[in-house]
């Protein structure tokens, strides 16, 4: 299957195929391991391109110096600032790094042209080198362990439905809950006050668990 496919079945419960950079057990929430697939803004670092290209060359020791080959395949481009700034395009693979240089092919070519001024940013596929949650680092939360997985595992986590997730803390029938900052793949109550940034919104309560056990969660995943 393809990193992120979707699997619907007849009670209403949603999967998407995902590959694991991590062993991670069953129930708890997953997230792409931001520092492996993501690339926070560069400024001016790309080599000029043409509309149609379906390459673009991002050359920056900083970031990408230690890039592997398609370490950020399944990813997003996303074009933040200057010249093409507004556009996102799907990364198909890229190049290992060659004196700072990565070259990405791209699925779709440029819309506009980018230019050595163009700022870019790249957002990891949801689904790809996924690791335990944190409400620290690794936030994004992508979808539900229904078992255990194996690092360099492949297997479809849970988006949508009712899950079984690790609870962290006292949680009642109904509340929203979001990813837990103190306990690994855990969700946590949402009371309103907390930093939504990096708690995102996990789903909802549909019982009322142990504080250190597990609980039916009605899934609001991508």
């Amino acid at each position: 299957f393809d990193l992120g496919e979707k699997l619907e079945l007849i009670d209403g419960r949603v999967f998407r195929y995902g590959q694991f950079n991590a062993a991670v057990g069953a129930g708890l929430v997953v997230s792409q391991d931001v520092s492996a697939t993501s690339v926070t803004e560069i400024d001016g670092k790309a080599t000029a391109a043409a509309i149609g290209a379906t390459e673009v060359i991002l050359t920056d020791s900083g970031t990408l110096g230690s890039a592997t080959a398609d370490q950020y395949a399944g990813g997003y481009l996303h074009i933040t600032d200057d010249a093409g700034e507004g556009h996102q395009y799907r990364i198909k693979s890229n190049t290992a790094a060659s004196s700072n240089a990565v070259t990405f092919t791209l699925y779709d070519g440029l819309v506009v042209a980018v230019t050595t001024d163009t700022d870019v940013a790249i957002t990891g596929g949801l689904y790809c080198k996924l690791v335990s949650a944190t409400g620290a680092t690794d936030y994004i939360a992508s979808g539900v362990t229904p078992i255990a997985f194996t690092s360099g595992y492949y297997g479809w986590v849970q988006t949508g439905g009712i899950a079984t997730v690790l609870a962290d803390g006292t949680i009642t029938v109904g509340q929203t809950l979001m990813l837990s900052d103190g306990t690994a793949g855990a969700v946590e109550r949402f009371d309103g006050t907390d930093v939504a940034e990096s708690h995102p919104i996990v789903g909802y309560a549909t019982f009322a668990p142990d504080s250190t056990g597990y609980v039916g969660v009605a899934l609001q995943l991508p």
